[in-house]
């Protein structure tokens, strides 16, 4: 045998050794690992922000019979509900450990309600009422995240922040009054009157973990840039009731009833998109003062929900029945925020 292929041979017994595979595999960890040691390790003091401004929700959804091919039943749009928006927030960087606490409180929401009956058993047009609504919400959100300075040694600084976090929406919207449609497209009769109105609030309310990353960019001026971007997977809670007093004519009274609808729905699978982008004007080596926008998407997957109907017959009089329809929900949702920002650091 040559002395080549006798090299050969003992070559390939060494890599075959583990001292030699471990050898290989810490010099791949350690070159991973390089361009993370060549970043600074980032700390900053305590944060604590103000915020105060304007928030504007818009907020969708629509009820349909189960099935393939269900037909609509209902649906309600909430436009431009809008908000005075007040905010607390709370940061720390401490070896490159990003912690991050937030409150908000929205108030004095008001708002539009374009309500439609679509394809009820009593009519053979769609019925379409508009409402003025208003209510208030409030949200919360904490996040973990770690720092990573992109230019370390330079004069101006970039932040990586890849986070994980957790987040809660709860909004109530009450919709006061009621509301009359009239049409001649009677099913069983001349004409028909529907009465709507809302017994009670709708309650939401989205929660959920997220993955994200955000980015910082301090050009050692009096301005700093800060957005963006996080993932959600959300359970959403939802409440809601609405009631309709039916009249049929023929020409005169021949029916009249009220039927009460319920929808109590709690499902997890839901999923939403949210941003973020923030300037700030550094006043000194302390206070803060900026603007920030966000917003956050949120839908839901189609919910298989049960709809109790309540229904008393009012002419001719009897007994009060109540049946339960199994039907298909879908929600979507988005509030969109700009506040002016003041904050000090400690």
């Amino acid at each position: 045998m040559s002395a080549e292929r006798r090299l050969q041979n003992a070559e390939l017994k060494i890599e075959k050794t583990p001292v030699f595979q471990f050898c290989i595999l810490r010099s791949a960890f350690c070159i991973f690992l390089l361009p993370l040691a060549a970043f600074a390790t980032v700390n900053e003091p305590l944060h604590m922000e103000l915020q105060t401004g304007y928030r504007n929700d818009n907020l969708h959804w629509h009820l349909q019979d189960a099935g393939d091919g269900g037909v609509l039943y209902s649906s309600e749009k909430y436009k431009n509900l809008q908000f005075w928006d007040n905010a607390l927030d709370f940061r720390m960087i401490y070896r490159d450990l990003v912690f991050y606490v937030y409150g908000d409180y929205a108030a004095f929401g008001r708002g539009q309600l374009k309500q439609r009956l679509a394809y009820q058993p009593y009519a053979t047009d769609q019925a379409y009422l508009n409402f003025s609504v208003n209510g208030w919400a409030a949200d919360w959100d904490t996040y973990f995240g770690l720092a990573v300075n992109l230019t370390d040694g330079r004069t101006y600084k970039f932040l990586v922040i890849p986070l994980v976090g957790y987040s809660g929406n709860y909004e109530v919207i009450d919709r006061p009054g009621s509301q009359t449609w009239t049409s001649s497209n009677a099913v069983g009769g001349t004409s028909y009157q529907v009465v709507s109105s809302f017994p009670s609030s709708l309650r939401q309310s989205w929660n959920g973990v997220y993955l994200g990353v955000g980015i910082e960019f301090d050009p050692v001026t009096r301005m700093t840039l800060n957005a963006g971007y996080a993932y959600h997977w959300i359970h959403l809670d939802f409440k809601t009731e609405f009631q309709e007093e039916i009249t049929l004519y023929n020409p005169g009274i021949t029916s009249q009833y009220i039927q009460l609808n319920s929808i109590n729905s709690s499902s997890g699978g839901n999923l939403a998109h949210s941003g973020w982008a923030q300037i700030d004007y550094r006043i000194d080596r302390a206070w803060r003062v900026g603007a920030r926008a966000t917003v956050q998407y949120c839908v839901t997957s189609v919910l298989a929900v049960t709809q109790e109907q309540t229904t008393t017959h009012l002419v001719p009089a009897s007994a009060t029945t109540t049946t339960n329809l199994e039907q298909k929900l879908k929600l979507r949702w988005t509030p969109v925020t700009a506040v002016f920002t003041v904050s000090r650091t400690f």
